[in-house]
């Protein structure tokens, strides 16, 4: 492992990760989604004093072309798997946002890792006829915050996508949105069902679902999905929270993932 700017790295397989470790305790993983950090995501620093973080950075998502060398889900899902390896951990607790819970979600129904508990934070990978959910990739630039908050013009939308001073501000977003989209996208895209319903019966580890009672993404409802097909799996719906609820509801999403994973 070495250390680069404020991130450490290690090498799994062709891929340099770069991740970043918090807190004291047993190990947990956490996977962001689609939409990456460019920092530290506040909401974990309410697990760190009873467990110790990694917080990975996604291949691709700091303009590398690593991602190039993983190819399908199954590949997303045995690069993570390896990476668990490559950094020590011993069945680590996952907590996964949007394509991060998905990928959870398959390194446990395929077993291809040692787990612990798993936290799904409105879990990508499911698909429903009658209730979609609205497509992110085919939404504008200036309606992000109104698909992804439930209060478009509270602190925490306006923190992470703030109003464009000028259009070159804009043009950055833009193409910072679209890097996170192409990295991502290619295992979500064109709908992000891969099978993954068809698989979760498998999971037995330990399950909580957290929703948003507003998440245009990944409706409410599709928890259900997920506890009616593994065993030992509950939910938890936040209210007054879109898509990204770990940044509207910091303190609640801790507080619900932290006494679950210390039970």
């Amino acid at each position: 492992m070495t250390t680069t700017a404020d991130k450490l790295t290690v090498e799994v397989g062709p891929i340099t990760t770069k991740y970043e470790v918090r807190g004291s305790g047993p190990p947990i993983l956490y996977l962001h989604g689609a939409f990456g950090y460019s920092e530290w995501p506040g909401f974990l620093n309410g697990l760190t004093d009873s467990f110790t973080v990694y917080a990975p950075t996604h291949p691709g998502f700091e303009g590398d072309s690593d991602i190039d060398h993983i190819h399908n889900l199954l590949e997303l899902t045995l690069y993570h798997a390896d990476l668990i390896e490559a950094l020590g951990l011993e069945s680590p607790h996952v907590v996964g946002h949007y394509s991060g819970a998905m990928v959870a979600a398959e390194m446990a129904a395929l077993r291809a890792a040692d787990l612990g508990k798993l936290v799904l934070a409105a879990p990508a990978g499911f698909w429903q006829d009658n209730n979609p959910g609205r497509d992110y990739n085919t939404t504008p630039a200036f309606d992000i915050r109104q698909a992804l908050f439930a209060d478009p013009d509270s602190d925490a939308a306006l923190s992470m996508y703030p109003v464009p001073k000028d259009d070159e501000e804009l043009g950055w977003q833009v193409i910072n949105r679209n890097q996170s989209l192409s990295t991502v996208g290619k295992f979500l895209w064109p709908i992000p069902d891969k099978g993954l319903v068809r698989r979760i019966h498998r999971i037995n580890r330990p399950t909580l679902v957290i929703v948003g009672d507003n998440d245009q993404i990944v409706p409410s409802s599709y928890a259900e999905i997920l506890t009616s097909r593994i065993s030992e799996s509950r939910s938890h719906t936040i209210a007054n929270a879109g898509h990204m609820m770990t940044h509207e509801h910091p303190e609640e999403f801790a507080r619900v993932a932290l006494e679950f994973l210390s039970e």
